[in-house]
């Protein structure tokens, strides 16, 4: 019984280190192969020639493809991974075009919002002063200038300049005359 349990022992240390030693060695040469840019099965020979003149024997070794991949397709291989990799790099630039141009489209889109909420908001600015001087073009002469006597006079020229020229004369005509002059100059 202890023969058997040392046979099986041994058994199991086979299966368990020799096996997969085999298979990592395998396919460590494998990889060193493809990283050496050779064939894998590729077979040196030695090929002797007699020289007859000199009568000389002379020995070059030569490598024999064993796996029908010869030299110029091995080129051709090398010339379209080349050519892929010319490919993957014009594409990370052209994605990063893209990247940019849509940013920039991101960014003209805010500058057009913020340009419409700006002309909204004049609009409405004007549509106003326009409600402000159609008040005063329904009050008489007098009484407008007894109330933009009080006003600033930028804002009484802003007005002003909303009514006809015949109403803004004889409001300018009912003024104080100081008023009057500096509200002619922003009138200008």
């Amino acid at each position: 019984m202890a023969k058997e349990n040392n046979k099986r022992g041994k058994q199991m240390i086979v299966a368990l280190v020799l096996i997969p030693a085999i298979f990592i060695l395998v396919g460590g040469i494998v990889v060193m192969n493809y990283a050496m840019d050779r064939p894998l099965l590729s077979v040196p020979l030695l090929e002797v020639k007699n020289d007859e003149k000199t009568g000389e024997t002379k020995t070059s070794k030569t490598q024999v493809n064993v796996t029908g991949i010869d030299s110029e397709t091995t080129n051709r291989l090398k010339a379209a991974n080349s050519e892929i990799e010319k490919l993957r790099n014009e594409n990370v630039e052209l994605t990063n075009e893209v990247k940019a141009r849509q940013e920039e489209i991101t960014d003209l889109i805010r500058e057009r919002d913020r340009l419409t909420s700006e002309l909204e908001a004049a609009t409405k600015e004007d549509e106003t002063s326009s409600d402000v001087a159609s008040v005063y073009e329904e009050m008489s002469a007098k009484q407008a200038a007894a109330i933009m006597g009080e006003l600033e006079s930028p804002q009484v020229a802003d007005l002003l300049k909303e009514l006809s020229p015949k109403q803004q004369a004889d409001i300018l005509g009912r003024m104080n005359a100081q008023q009057a002059a500096v509200v002619t100059q922003l009138l200008q």
